[in-house]
């Protein structure tokens, strides 16, 4: 019997709801290549969560599992551990959730303390230490496929992956195949017209799964089957990806585009929070800090 497919991952890999039908890219994946699915994923999640995660799956994974991990962005941090979903300042409500004092801990950390160049450097740390736990275990190979871009949101910096890796020596860690593209630039925001967002689209409340339209779930499913069968990195280089397609208009216009690429459930919850709050995203708690001084 084949072993299990086991991700690691955040939003980009959560779950529909039980009552749900649909199927995302995991559970695609898992039935393609005929394997059990084991996911760990969360909402908002950091990476210090994920390799909390990772090192309580070791003791059960063995060779004939296939682990992938979808590596959240580094800029997050877990600060709370009762709250390992609120990692990062665009939550429009976070003092409410985190605690005011916690909160403005974080936002004197985020502006004085936190440096790219640690995050960096803390991020290339999990991947060594995971590339000796696939050693250890003698996997054949782990898959990492980034979520985001190296960018930080407050001091506005941005690089990219190849770099990154060249620069850090994580090219030819033994064991690990990582992905040079990420979910986030090359699938999400790609589903956008020229000059729209995800903020412009959703205004804050994405009602996609995954934030992903429902037929480029099957392609990225497509790309990790192959990824693991052929023992390659995942590339997200595939030619049917669906792009091009969302604007801030197609709620209106184009209702049944949107009934059947998003998350019908999500789509009514999208419309009662808008009603009641307005453009979440322009209410990010950043924002009221950084105009404050």
């Amino acid at each position: 019997m084949a072993g299990r497919l086991i991700i690691v991952g955040d939003s980009f890999c959560v779950l529909a709801g039980s009552q749900d039908p649909f199927l995302n890219w995991c559970q695609q994946t898992a039935k393609t290549l005929k394997r059990e699915l084991l996911l760990c994923a969360g909402m908002g999640i950091s990476q210090d969560w994920q390799w909390d995660q990772l090192i309580k799956l070791l003791p059960d994974i063995t060779p004939d599992d296939r682990l992938l991990v979808v590596m959240t962005h580094l800029e997050r941090k877990w600060y709370r551990e009762d709250k390992p979903g609120y990692t990062h300042v665009h939550v429009a409500n976070l003092p409410d959730e985190i605690g005011y004092e916690t909160a403005e801990a974080v936002r004197q950390y985020v502006t004085h303390l936190q440096r790219p160049s640690l995050d960096l450097q803390h991020m290339a740390h999990r991947l060594g230490w995971l590339s000796a736990q696939a050693v250890r275990l003698k996997l054949d190979y782990v898959w990492v496929l980034q979520a985001f871009g190296p960018m930080w949101y407050v001091p506005q910096i941005a690089s990219n992956w190849p770099d990154i890796y060249k620069i850090l020596y994580l090219n030819d860690l033994p064991r690990l195949l990582v992905s040079e593209q990420n979910l986030y630039d090359d699938v999400q925001e790609r589903e956008m017209i020229a000059g729209e967002d995800t903020n412009s689209v959703f205004k804050g409340v994405d009602a996609r799964y995954n934030h992903m339209c429902r037929d480029n779930h099957t392609v990225l499913s497509q790309c990790v089957v192959q990824a693991i069968t052929e023992s390659l990195p995942i590339s997200l280089t595939h030619q049917h990806w669906l792009t091009k397609r969302l604007h801030k208009n197609i709620w209106e216009q184009d209702t049944a585009f949107c009934n059947t690429q998003f998350d019908t459930n999500a789509i009514t919850r999208r419309n009662d929070i808008l009603k009641k709050h307005g453009d979440v995203a322009r209410k990010a708690w950043k924002h009221s800090w950084f105009k404050s001084g």
